[in-house]
Order: structure tokens, then C-alpha cells, then sequence
């Protein structure tokens, strides 16, 4: 029976540490590869079952949701998405689904908006030409296919850059960033 709970205590620590270090930034490389997936996809998938919930749960600024639309220009710029199924981090539990939910609010239509699943920011993607992940997840609003505005989730802190800001620790709401990255 000691052995039998040794065995399950064992069996528990090896999985929690492997969850754990799924949501650590600083691995090496990986060998994995990024997969696109629709909004839809995301209410489809198993690594996903937290999104619809936690979306659903954020409530945006009303106002803020109207400048956002405001800004949009549709055409002209995309919004990717680069983020980890199942990770336990702050980063793609909030930050992710919070940002959709404030796009799809603001009308921004789902063909503006690509998302990548990835097991680690260092995963192959076809867009490595474009953007340099640092982190996970990682967020990209592009001007007629020129990156403008980033968001890194790097270490559970959010770092932004674009325009003359460079890895900027903002204090605003998430709103309130999407916003300033539309403004570009």
C-alpha cells in the first residue's frame, strides 16, 4: 500500500512539473509547430476548454469597446494571436481570451484575426519571418502586413511595444492597449 501512494505522489509531482514548465519562457528550442486555428476551432479543442468560460467572464469597457471600433480599419489590419492550449500562465488564461472578447465586441470580424497554437514561443510558425516570439502568448497588430504594435506575455508581465514604446510595462486595461495599438 506505501508503495502504491509513493507511486501515485510520484506520478503527481512528474506531472506537475511538467505543466509547470510548459508555461516557463526561458526553455530552449522546441521542435514543435505552431498550428492555426479558428475562433471556432477554439471552442472545438480539448486544450482549449478554459477560453469560451473566461471570455465569457470578462467584462470590457463599453467605452473604450466604441474607440476600439472606431479605430479598426478592417482591411488593412490583422490582429495574431500566438498562444499555448493548455498552459496554466496568467498570460494565456487572461490576457488571450480577454483581448477576443474585446475585438469580437468591437466588431472586429474573425477573417482580421489569425491565431497560432503553440506549445513554446521557440515552435516553429510560418510567420517567423515577420515576428520574433519572446514569449507566449504573443499578440501582433499588423498595417498592411507591417507588424505596428506588439504584446508579450513574457514571465506573467506584459510587455508592449510600438511607436516609441519598447518593452513598456503599461498600467492601463487591456483596452486601453488594443486601443493604442489600432491608433498606428
Amino acid at each position: 500500500m506505501k508503495t502504491l501512494f509513493s507511486s501515485i505522489a510520484l506520478a503527481i509531482l512528474i506531472v506537475g512539473t511538467i505543466t509547470m514548465s510548459s508555461c516557463n519562457q526561458t526553455t530552449g528550442p522546441s521542435t514543435g509547430t505552431a498550428t492555426q486555428l479558428s475562433l471556432s476551432d477554439l471552442n472545438n479543442s480539448a486544450g482549449y476548454s478554459w477560453f469560451e468560460a473566461e471570455k465569457t467572464l470578462y467584462a470590457p469597457d463599453d467605452s473604450k469597446i466604441r474607440d476600439i471600433a472606431a479605430e479598426f480599419k478592417n482591411k488593412n489590419q490583422m490582429i495574431y494571436f500566438f498562444v499555448n492550449p493548455s498552459c496554466s500562465c496568467n498570460g494565456t488564461k487572461k490576457t488571450f481570451p480577454h483581448a477576443i472578447r474585446i475585438l469580437k465586441d468591437a466588431g472586429v470580424p474573425d477573417a482580421n484575426i489569425v491565431i497560432y497554437s503553440m506549445k513554446s514561443f521557440t515552435d516553429n510558425h510560418p510567420l517567423k519571418d515577420k515576428f520574433t516570439l519572446r514569449g507566449l502568448p504573443s499578440i501582433f497588430i499588423t498595417v498592411n502586413g507591417n507588424a505596428k504594435y506588439s504584446m508579450e506575455v513574457i514571465d506573467d508581465v506584459l510587455y508592449v511595444s510600438g511607436g516609441s514604446k519598447k518593452d513598456d510595462k503599461p498600467s492601463e486595461v487591456l483596452e486601453s492597449i488594443l486601443l493604442e495599438g489600432f491608433k498606428f
